[in-house]
């Protein structure tokens, strides 16, 4: 569930494209902060909130990721960090898949919002 301050930005047909944190900051919808130079944070999300989506995340998830859809809110001690694109997301959660599916890996995991550490834009070192 989203913090209560948070306020959604939607584009002019209505879509939204992302949240204002308490402090204004740009948030995907994904609940991720947006990687942009500071500046106005509704004409940020308008311009780049979804395109700033499409891009190489990690998550923690099993290899390989069993058919259907995975919940992967609470990652095992034996899943690893693994490169994965969203394939869904709306304010309710995100669908992910690795990036490099194994032959036959049609698997998804879905993962709450906002996301928190549980995706990230680089991984973890160490």
């Amino acid at each position: 569930m989203f913090p209560p301050d948070w306020t959604a930005v939607h584009r002019a047909d209505g879509e939204q494209v992302g949240w204002l944190d308490a402090t204004g900051g740009p948030r995907l919808l994904t609940g991720a902060l947006l990687p942009a130079p500071a500046g106005d944070g509704v004409e940020l999300l308008r311009a780049h909130g979804l395109a700033a989506l499409d891009r190489r995340w990690w998550a923690r998830l099993p290899a390989p990721l069993p058919p259907g859809v995975l919940p992967a809110d609470e990652p095992k001690a034996d899943w690893n960090w693994q490169p994965v694109v969203l394939v869904e997301s709306s304010p309710t959660g995100c669908t992910v898949r690795p990036e490099w599916p194994a032959p036959g890996e049609t698997g998804r995991a879905l993962l709450p919002v906002p996301v928190g550490d549980l995706l990230l834009t680089e991984p973890p070192q160490g």
